[in-house]
């Protein structure tokens, strides 16, 4: 299994305030989206350091609530991850989650460490 990136996912009730604090640490906004869970999403960089700021999702079925969330891990073989998550004691708390663009699900690891490991797939 590959991981194409990696970064830390905080999940803000205002995104706008937590992005203008980021900022006067250097942060610019890179990008930003709707989630397919709908709300918006924004990576923010700075020197090849990426932060990835979320609305709080609305889906009963996918809770997050804010604050920093954990670290998403974006892989190729999502099965894989999943199936080395729990023969290595983590626990999957939700999913799979699939949306147009991506299967998602919600973990932690073997310490209590909350992830969430993403596979980007074409429909």
């Amino acid at each position: 299994m590959k991981i194409s990136s990696l970064h830390p996912i905080i999940i803000s009730d205002n995104t706008e305030k937590l992005i203008e604090f980021y900022a006067s640490l250097g942060f610019t906004k890179k990008h930003s989206s709707i989630t397919d869970m709908g709300g918006p999403v924004y990576i923010i960089a700075n020197d090849g350091i990426e932060i990835e700021i979320m609305e709080t999702p609305k889906n009963p079925h996918f809770p997050m609530p804010p604050g920093l969330y954990g670290l998403r891990l974006n892989v190729d073989d999502i099965d894989a991850a999943v199936e080395g998550i729990k023969q290595k004691g983590g626990t999957i708390l939700a999913g799979p989650l699939e949306t147009p663009s991506t299967i998602v699900y919600a973990v932690k690891d073997a310490d209590g460490n909350f992830l969430t490991i993403m596979k980007h797939i074409k429909k």
